[in-house]
């Protein structure tokens, strides 16, 4: 695709509001992801009212593409905005997403059989049942412990049964495929090892949810290769993981330190005691935003956390939703050495890239932002951080099966 074609093609995205203003990237920053966005987005998309600033931004993120994968992945991704068809990203050819071999059985015997069972009706399950139907898998019930979760979830309304009734029942749904949910690996083990030994599901009928459903392991760290003495900022702990990731992909020429924020509660004390034995780590409840401020925030102890308008807070009645303090970059980290970013924070990442402006113009560090939360990210946050270092090269890859999981490599 040439670059001269961008801002034709380009038209159909939403990211001019329909008034006569042109509004500055700070303006945009407040609007993204505010509910009144989100409900324009729609009609929007289709208005082709994308204003002149956005097709320029969109031509120099472009430009700055570095390779062939990379505008591969721009493109599906633009037309995904402009159309809403999840079919421009699934259809994807292969050698154009970083997926493990492990990912593309999981999403073969998935979409094989059509139907699942998924144990686990809780945050995770609801989390799996809503991107299986993206894609054409019906769930035909939940699996659970807890009885008074059944015999419908509420907030799907999909059957919910025992493990008893699963047994009693095992001539109904013994050949369907069973996905175990739960994102304590140790738990989920000893959930698929019951399946096997108790009620006698075939072991190539199981898959590990949250395990298999993407390639977590390359993910951030397989693009860059490890330098000496790294400095890692990580915004968006969830369970620790990606720390580790790191430590493992500095090896044997070790790390200087790594700074890690998680500001769900739940997500941070399960860190705390995780992180312990790392080294070198600090780790910080707060949210990274652009200035020390309070926000509502949906405290769901899963990866799904993340800040939320006083609207959407009021639209929940405040179940879940608690209140979390945010921190700029720059004055958590103020005056520090930092060699690599990476952010993942539900769609906070532009208010998180603004607040770290100076630590990113002092010492130019390697990023690798996640740009999926929004329709727009993939363009926003790859102009923001040009702005700030118009040298930088970006290159997108994307781990998922669906519209999830698009990092932006920044260098």
């Amino acid at each position: 695709m040439a670059v001269a074609n961008i801002a034709i093609v380009i038209t159909p995205l939403l990211f001019g509001y329909g008034e006569d203003k042109v509004m500055s990237i700070s303006e945009k920053s407040i609007e993204y992801g505010s509910d009144k966005a989100a409900e324009k987005q729609k009609a929007l998309r289709g208005s082709g009212n994308a204003d002149e600033s956005f097709q320029k931004m969109a031509e120099n993120v472009y430009a700055h593409l570095n390779d062939e994968i990379s505008k591969k992945i721009f493109e599906a991704r633009r037309l995904f905005a402009a159309t809403g068809d999840l079919g421009y990203i699934t259809g994807l050819e292969a050698k154009y997403r970083n997926l493990s071999s492990d990912m593309q059985v999981y999403v073969e015997k998935i979409q094989k059989d059509s139907h699942c069972l998924i144990y686990g009706a809780g945050r995770a399950g609801h989390y799996l049942a809503g991107r299986f139907k993206g894609f054409g898998v019906n769930v035909d019930c939940f699996i659970d412990p807890d009885e008074s979760k059944g015999p419908v979830d509420k907030e799907t309304g999909i059957r919910v049964i025992t493990e008893k009734e699963l047994h009693e029942n095992i001539a109904v749904y013994g050949d369907k495929t069973f996905v175990v949910s739960y994102p304590v690996k140790p738990v989920a083990d000893e959930i698929r090892k019951r399946l096997i030994e108790d009620i006698g599901i075939a072991e190539d009928k199981i898959c590990m949810g949250i395990y298999d459903w993407r390639n977590n392991r390359g993910q951030y760290f397989d693009y860059f290769e490890a330098n000496d003495n790294e400095v890692f900022v990580d915004c968006g702990c969830f369970d620790g993981a990606t720390c580790y990731n790191f430590a493992g992909w500095c090896g044997h020429k070790g790390y200087d330190h790594i700074y890690s924020f998680e500001a769900d509660p739940e997500n941070y004390a399960r860190c705390k005691e995780l992180l312990a034995p790392l080294g070198k780590c600090e780790l910080f409840p707060y949210g990274t935003a652009d200035t020390d401020k309070k926000v509502y925030f949906a405290s769901e102890g899963f990866e799904t956390s993340r800040i939320i308008s006083k609207e959407e807070a009021e639209k929940r009645n405040f179940e879940g939703v608690t209140q979390i303090e945010t921190k700029a970059l720059d004055d958590v980290l103020c005056g520090k050495r930092v060699t690599f970013i990476k952010m993942d924070i539900e769609g906070a990442e532009y208010d998180a890239l603004m607040g770290a402006r100076k630590l990113i113009m002092e010492n130019r560090p390697r990023m690798a932002i996640s740009v999926y939360h929004k329709y727009e990210d993939f363009i926003t946050l790859a102009d923001l951080v040009l702005k700030m270092h118009p040298d930088y090269r970006i290159s997108y890859r994307h781990y998922g099966f669906d519209d999830l999981e698009t990092v932006m490599y920044v260098e």
